[in-house]
């Protein structure tokens, strides 16, 4: 494979009405919930997801300024501190995302931020398939949420063992010269499709088990074997996964009907898609409600998240990132209590981790099997003009 090596990415090319018409959109969204909230009376219902919006103040920020997804703070946070069933904070975190990634793509189109297009198709199309395999193949279709066959804290650390990877690649991505990243990657041959194309596979399936995976899985890929520049690898991942995002709400909310819920007087969850259940917390089960209260969040977040991705330095955006994940490593570690209970689980977490970074530095360290070796004559990358 040969890369083409082009001038920095650049943070806004497109004309100011363009950026403008960005910072619109979350406006005309923000309207329309006041609007629909007002009309349909589910102020109360809000209100009573208030940890979820507060949640999302975060959770969207890092949807749009990192690779890690909003799923990737909404997942441990509902499931290790609100004690939220995996099934449930997996639909809500695709749902969220289909609203507020696809906000913040939004944002990076408009403002003409520089996107991998060929890496993005086959990335997306594998994490598209991907998804579908998991969710069918995987998941219990009788069960109410469509929960998985595996057992959640399985489910929990597998998607904490991903994030350790990535913690360890952008951090050790600080010592790579911007002049050995590119812009753009040309000359795909069969290996880097493939590899591209199994990574987006692989990361499709995680998304369908905890809401966030895809994303990951094309940045690690493209910044460690391509040597994509963390500016473009960071949009790219973005898009992607709000993308698959979109294609979780429509068969989990909207298809699966996890989105059409009825509540009783005591707020709890009577029915599910048009089907009558056991009564459910619905603290805990009304994802609808909990979607609902997050909107106005994220439709503001990730965008903005977008925005300081884009005039960040290269090393403050690494170092953000990578910070992100080993906060979700820490709250593995301790808010999950089975891996201090259960020897089995903190063996394969151990032992898990470290056969992903070695995974990670693996591919690192055989770029050339790929054909992603550098070219001899490549033009430096500059730095983001921040302008």
């Amino acid at each position: 494979m040969s890369i083409a090596r082009t001038a920095a990415p650049t943070i806004v090319s497109g004309s100011v009405a363009r950026v403008r018409l960005a910072w619109v959109l979350p406006a005309v969204a923000t309207i329309t919930w006041v609007v629909y909230v007002a009309a349909e009376g589910h102020l109360g219902r809000v209100l009573d997801q208030w940890a979820a919006a507060v949640t999302m103040v975060f959770g969207s920020f890092v949807a749009g300024s990192t690779p890690a997804g909003g799923g990737a703070v909404a997942f441990p946070v509902f499931t290790k501190v609100l004690e939220i069933p995996p099934a449930v904070a997996r639909t809500f975190s695709l749902s969220i995302q289909a609203t507020g990634m696809v906000m913040a793509s939004a944002t990076i189109l408009l403002a003409g931020r520089r996107v991998d297009r060929t890496a993005l198709t086959i990335g997306t199309s594998g994490g598209m398939l991907g998804f579908v395999f998991g969710a069918v193949l995987l998941g219990d279709r009788e069960s109410t949420f469509w929960s998985s066959h595996l057992d959640p804290a399985y489910v929990k650390v597998t998607f904490t063992m991903v994030i350790a990877a990535m913690a360890y690649i952008v951090f050790l991505s600080l010592q790579v010269d911007e002049a050995d990243c590119v812009n753009v990657i040309t000359g795909w041959n069969r290996r880097s499709v493939g590899g591209l194309l199994f990574a987006g596979l692989v990361g499709g399936v995680l998304s369908s088990l905890t809401g966030s995976g895809v994303n990951i899985l094309l940045f690690l890929f493209t910044v460690i074997v391509f040597g994509l520049h963390p500016r473009v690898g960071v949009p790219t991942s973005i898009i992607s996964m709000a993308v698959v995002s979109v294609l979780g709400f429509v068969m989990f909310g909207l298809i699966d009907g996890q989105l059409d819920l009825v509540l009783d007087g005591t707020g709890d969850v009577v029915s599910v898609g048009g089907s009558p259940v056991s009564p459910l917390d619905g603290g805990r089960h009304d994802v609808f409600g909990i979607w609902l209260a997050a909107i106005p969040v994220v439709v503001w977040g990730a965008p903005l998240g977008a925005w300081v991705a884009s005039v960040l330095s290269k090393r403050a955006l690494i170092v953000f990132v990578g910070s992100m994940a080993l906060l979700e490593v820490a709250t593995t570690i301790v808010f999950l209590d089975q891996l201090r209970s259960d020897a089995a689980l903190a063996a394969y977490f151990a032992i898990g981790t470290a056969a992903a970074i070695a995974a990670v530095h693996g591919l690192a360290r055989r770029r050339h099997w790929f054909g992603t070796a550098a070219p001899t004559d490549p033009e430096p990358v500059m730095a983001d003009s921040g302008e």
